[in-house]
């Protein structure tokens, strides 16, 4: 035999061996089988036999409050003019800067 089918034999070998120890350790011996719902509804139902009792209303605890009324929130026209306001503030702040460069670009030409 080659090396590599030697490998490969004992690989196969150690997986079917994994597969029948698996399978040799499973059992079905769960609790889950063995009880059966009316089991747990009768000892249930037998514990709550001598309850007569009804529930209380607790007096102590405050009821939330309302909540607020809504607030009014701005309108997508309201929205797109804050922006077009914004976008004309950051234009002429770019032009004043740009301005401002172009004439120390000037002054300093016209010192050389």
């Amino acid at each position: 035999m080659e090396d590599g089918q030697m490998k490969f034999m004992i690989r196969m070998g150690l997986v079917g061996a994994s597969a029948l120890a698996l399978s040799a350790c499973g059992d079905s011996d769960d609790a889950s089988d063995e009880v059966v719902a009316e089991d747990v509804e009768i000892v249930a139902d037998e514990a709550l036999e001598d309850v007569t009792d009804e529930p209380l209303e607790d007096d102590t605890v405050d009821t939330a409050a309302p909540p607020p009324p809504p607030v009014e929130t701005q309108t997508a026209e309201d929205r797109a003019e804050e922006v077009r306001r914004s976008v004309e503030d950051d234009a002429a702040a770019a032009e004043a800067a740009a301005a401002d460069i172009m004439a120390e670009i000037e002054g300093s030409q016209e010192e050389n």
